[in-house]
C-alpha cells in the first residue's frame, strides 16, 4: 500500500475521515473503532493516566511476535511511553478498519515520529523519520479493549532507523 504524503495534521482525524473509516461497520463495530481512534488522541498527547480508561487494565493481554515481552496491559503501556520520548512527536492514526461480530475489530494504523529523543536499540538519535504501518486485531469486553494482537513492518522500521542494513533485492529468486 505505501503511505501517501502526509502532514502531522493528518493525525487529527476529522468527523468526515472517521465516518469514512467506519463506513459499512455495524454500530457496535463503529463504537469499537472510534474507541480505538479516541485512544490514539489520548496517546498522541502523552496522557498516560487517561489511556487507562480505554482498557480492562487488569485482564487485557497483548500479543506481538516482535515483542513477546509485552504480555499484560501494565507492561505493554510502557511501549507507547518509550516511543513517545524516543520518537517525538510519536503520533498514531487509524487508516482502515474492519469488524467481526459485536466484540472484534481489525485496524490498519500508522505511527509517525522522528528519532530525536534518545537511543533506540543501541543506535543514538539519527533524526530519521519513523513511519510504521501495522495491523491490530482487538477484542473488546464490556466496552473496553481486552486483547490486542499486533503485527507491524518492523523490518522496514529497523532499516529506516539504521539499526540494521537490509539488502533490497530486485528479484529475490535470481
Amino acid at each position: 500500500m505505501g503511505l501517501a504524503p502526509f502532514t502531522e495534521a493528518d493525525f487529527v482525524l476529522s468527523a468526515e475521515t472517521r465516518a469514512e473509516i467506519t463506513a459499512g461497520l455495524t454500530d457496535s463495530q463503529a463504537y469499537m473503532v472510534n474507541h480505538w481512534m479516541d485512544l490514539h488522541e489520548v496517546i498522541n498527547r502523552g496522557d498516560w493516566d487517561g489511556m487507562d480508561a480505554f482498557f480492562n487494565t487488569e485482564t487485557m493481554t497483548y500479543d506481538n511476535p516482535n515483542r513477546p515481552d509485552l504480555g499484560t496491559y501494565h507492561v505493554w503501556k510502557t511501549s507507547p511511553q518509550g516511543l513517545y520520548t524516543t520518537f517525538p512527536p510519536s503520533i498514531y492514526r487509524t487508516i482502515k478498519a474492519w469488524g467481526r461480530g459485536d466484540d472484534e475489530i481489525c485496524v490498519l494504523c500508522h505511527h509517525h515520529g522522528k528519532h530525536t529523543g534518545g537511543p533506540y536499540m543501541g543506535v543514538q538519535p539519527t533524526g530519521n523519520d519513523l513511519n510504521v504501518l501495522w495491523f491490530s486485531w482487538l477484542r473488546f469486553r464490556d466496552g473496553k479493549i481486552d486483547h490486542i494482537y499486533s503485527i507491524s513492518d518492523v523490518l522496514t522500521m529497523l532499516k529506516d532507523l539504521e539499526v540494521i542494513k537490509v539488502p533490497q533485492p530486485v528479484d529475490p529468486y535470481k
